[in-house]
């Protein structure tokens, strides 16, 4: 049997086992928040939270007959408003840094290819004049022995009138 089917079929190594292990490893859930919470997105998230929690708490603990605190939306609505402003200005500084490499890359493929076509062009030329060389040499050749096989004609047919 494959480790798929037994996956699939809710063997030892299916991932509603590995998950429901997971989920009972409270350490590992800690470790999990604890790197998550380093984020500042999440630790201002934490903060608002908090000051739900912290409302909610007053409120609870207060005697029936006290007046309930009501929730400073302003300050959560100042903390919400922040961490977006913070996001987006982190968004845009990763775009912007995105678009300068494409810049880069751009430059760099057209470096490339600049280089590389005068490479070929070069190497194209190289091997023109070569040819041209050995046709020019080729010619030389054809008219040393096109001029032998007259001279040779002419000295068989004066031996042969003789």
């Amino acid at each position: 049997m494959s480790s798929n089917s037994n996956c699939a079929s809710g063997g030892p190594f299916s991932l509603e086992t590995i998950a429901a292990e997971w989920q009972a490893n409270e350490h590992s859930k800690h470790e999990m928040r604890a790197e998550m919470m380093k984020l500042e997105v999440l630790q201002r998230l934490g903060e608002a939270t908090g000051l739900v929690n912290a409302e909610c708490k007053k409120s609870s603990t207060a005697a029936d007959h006290a007046p309930i605190k009501r929730l400073n939306w302003d300050d959560l609505y100042e903390i919400s408003a922040n961490l977006m402003d913070t996001y987006t200005k982190e968004v845009d500084i990763c775009l912007t840094e995105l678009d300068n490499f494409y810049k880069k890359q751009y430059l760099w493929q057209e470096a490339a290819f600049t280089m590389d076509s005068h490479r070929g062009a070069t190497r194209i030329g190289l091997a023109e004049r070569w040819i041209a060389s050995k046709e020019t040499h080729l010619e030389y050749m054809r008219q040393e022995l096109s001029s032998s096989a007259r001279v040779i004609k002419r000295t068989l047919e004066d031996l042969s009138r003789k």
